[in-house]
């Protein structure tokens, strides 16, 4: 679902990054820098989702020890400390995963970041919330706050 219908907005209202797992590297977190310092966007939704295929994939790494072709390996080790963390949890172990990640993207975000994320951070100029997606029903549930 684009995000742009899934809150009501137009086409090019959003400015969007997307990428399995919402994973933070070089280039989202620059694009993110980029939506905030340049574009001034005052919200950072970092949104996992129902059946992320790339959280499963790096549950399959920590509970049967697989390993995928070309750079998948690469993509999904930051999304190992969150299965790991949302291992024993109870309910879906998935969905467990998938929302550990958006929080630990999330503390990143709001506690490792360039100084153009930090400091509009402090200054109460933008907001950096997780939100989680289900698939079946289109609902968004948002955490952090907000």
């Amino acid at each position: 679902m684009p995000p742009e219908l899934l809150f009501g907005r137009g086409l090019g209202e959003l400015f969007i990054i997307r990428n399995a797992g919402n994973t933070v590297g070089t280039v989202a977190m620059g694009s993110i820098e980029y939506a905030v310092a340049v574009l001034g966007a005052p919200l950072v939704v970092v949104m996992g989702h129902e059946s992320c295929g790339a959280v499963k994939a790096a549950m399959s790494v920590v509970e049967k020890n697989a390993r995928f072709p070309g750079q998948i390996d690469n993509m999904i080790e930051p999304i190992i400390p969150a299965v790991l963390e949302a291992r024993g949890q109870a309910g879906d172990a998935t969905e467990n995963a998938v929302k550990q990640n958006v929080r630990r993207v999330v503390r990143t975000l709001r506690e490792e970041s360039d100084p153009l994320l930090l400091k509009p951070l402090a200054d109460g100029k933008i907001k950096i919330v997780g939100a989680y997606y289900h698939l079946d029903t289109g609902a968004v549930d948002f955490f952090g706050t907000m």
